[in-house]
């Protein structure tokens, strides 16, 4: 399933839905093999989806990641049905269980634990695609949940990063999505995955990218990795990869951004000539790691990224 030919996940702010597909036209004229979209506050990823699967063709499409914890298992499967009955054999699914702070103070639903509440998702959603009636007492509690069953069922991916839910994908989901973890991890968590589920068992990541970046670039990155510094789960990975972000978490907000090291930024983000950040890309498909490069900065930014990196 890994392409050598690059994919894209477009940023989740700072894009306006008719550029997302103006993108998506344009990776698709360049040669890219994949083109994913990602969901926190701003656009919606299944209708984002829904267009993209109908003004697109031959690449692969997906999400990395939806919540699926803003949503109920049942809308998830009928998301999931409508996208891959859109484009057969292209759609893949990324799901992940996103912060206690968007889902309980954005959406105003109950946090749930994260890898309990990733298992149930995965079995009602997976037993719906395959033509299951679903009856599930436990979280997610759902009765009486049949829609169509399709001729091939979409990938359904999870967001991993600690071992729990690395576990909670290996065995109930399609494939696993990785986010601000440098390469080494990466290819260790694929080289486990696939002697556990096998060589077609993919590991993707969500790999942070700046061709020729610019003093602002670097500033941005920083910023978004120190605000991940703050978030429990990342922070405890972080821990466990031997990562001291003492210094981020003392700093004050408008500080944080400068007690990120050069070191950590650079494993955690691709950054270079256009070159330079194609062999790191090629480091990433040679690991057995499927990467879904994430431009930073707005359409723009994107649009100069799909131009200059070399797709083959």
């Amino acid at each position: 399933m890994i392409s050598p030919r690059p994919q894209l996940v477009v940023p989740a702010r700072s894009i306006t839905a008719p550029e997302v597909l103006e993108l998506a036209q344009r990776a698709q004229a360049k040669g890219w093999s994949g083109f994913w979209v990602s969901e926190v506050l701003s656009l919606d990823a299944a209708v984002l989806l829904g267009a993209l699967a109908v003004q697109t063709t031959g690449m692969r499409l997906g999400t990395a990641i939806v919540p699926a914890t803003t949503r109920s298992a049942a809308l998830l499967a009928m998301f999931a049905s409508t996208a891959a009955q859109l484009a057969p054999g292209r759609v893949s699914i990324g799901i992940g269980v996103s912060t206690p702070a968007i889902v309980a103070e954005r959406h105003d639903r109950p946090a749930e634990p994260a890898a309990a509440t990733a298992a149930g998702v995965l079995e009602v959603v997976i037993d719906a695609l395959d033509g299951k009636r679903v009856e599930r007492a436990t979280n997610p509690h759902v009765s009486g949940l049949r829609i169509a069953p399709l001729g091939q069922r979409p990938p359904i991916l999870l967001a991993a990063l600690g071992p729990r839910m690395r576990s909670v994908a290996l065995e109930r989901a399609d494939g696993l999505v990785l986010n601000l973890v440098p390469l080494a991890e990466a290819a260790e968590i694929a080289s486990v995955a696939h002697l556990d589920r096998g060589e077609d068992y993919e590991v993707l990541i969500s790999q942070r990218i700046c061709v020729d970046p610019t003093a602002d670039d670097l500033r941005s990155l920083r910023r978004e990795i120190a605000s991940y510094c703050r978030v429990p789960a990342y922070a405890a990975n972080f821990a466990r990869l031997g990562v001291d972000i003492e210094p981020v978490l003392a700093a004050t907000s408008d500080d944080a951004a400068d007690a990120i090291p050069d070191d950590l930024l650079h494993e955690l983000v691709i950054v270079g000539s256009p070159q330079e950040c194609r062999a790191r890309v090629d480091a990433f498909l040679s690991a057995g790691v499927t990467p879904l490069l994430a431009p930073v900065g707005a359409a723009a930014r994107t649009a100069n990224l799909i131009d200059r990196l070399p797709t083959a």
